[in-house]
């Protein structure tokens, strides 16, 4: 079975949807021979011949991607951090702010910083079916997550004093409560 994910932004990611229907029309995916299952997300093109939902229980979800023989799938961080404790072949498609796929193209910068750990990343429909003619199995070495917690501690060590950590306090439990604090 072939997963097809595209999060739950609420931007349609067409362009990944409109792939999918041509790979489908030139018989590299064929739905007939295979489980083609698609989370599609808020997406406006949908190809027809595959088992589709917009959004799916995260039970129901986790199971697919447990049954999945591979995995398409947005370049989110949440769906990278889940890829990650999967021994699965997945290629990432980074959406674009050009094509109105996001507000950013922070997935690009990922996607880019990914691609160099040797992470399979598409940018076009040919990089995609590249893939599926050979897929594998790569193992993500750092995950948004990891990578997040390690530069938040790592600023906090730089940067935090006894005066940020003072206004830190403030804007969490107000003047007035620091002030009794204080006092006391």
């Amino acid at each position: 079975m072939i997963l097809v994910t595209v999060g739950t932004e609420k931007f349609p990611f067409n362009r990944l949807m409109a792939w999918i229907d041509k790979l489908i029309t030139q018989n590299l995916i064929q739905p007939e021979q295979e489980e083609i299952v698609i989370q599609y997300g808020s997406c406006t093109i949908v190809p027809k011949g595959v088992k589709n939902y917009s959004v799916l229980k995260q039970t129901d979800f986790l199971s697919l991607v447990e049954k999945a023989r591979l995995i398409i799938a947005h370049c989110g961080e949440g769906t990278i951090d889940l890829l990650a404790s999967v021994n699965k072949p997945f290629i990432l498609v980074p959406r674009q702010v050009g094509n109105k796929e996001h507000v950013d193209d922070h997935q690009i910068e990922l996607a880019l910083q990914l691609e160099k750990q040797g992470i399979p990343i598409a940018y076009s429909q040919n990089d995609l079916a590249g893939f599926l003619a050979e897929p594998v199995a790569v193992k993500i070495p750092v995950t948004p997550a990891e990578y997040y917690t390690q530069l938040s501690f790592s600023l906090e060590e730089r940067f935090e004093t006894d005066f940020v950590k003072e206004q830190l306090l403030e804007e969490l439990i107000g003047s007035s409560y620091l002030e009794e604090a204080i006092a006391f």
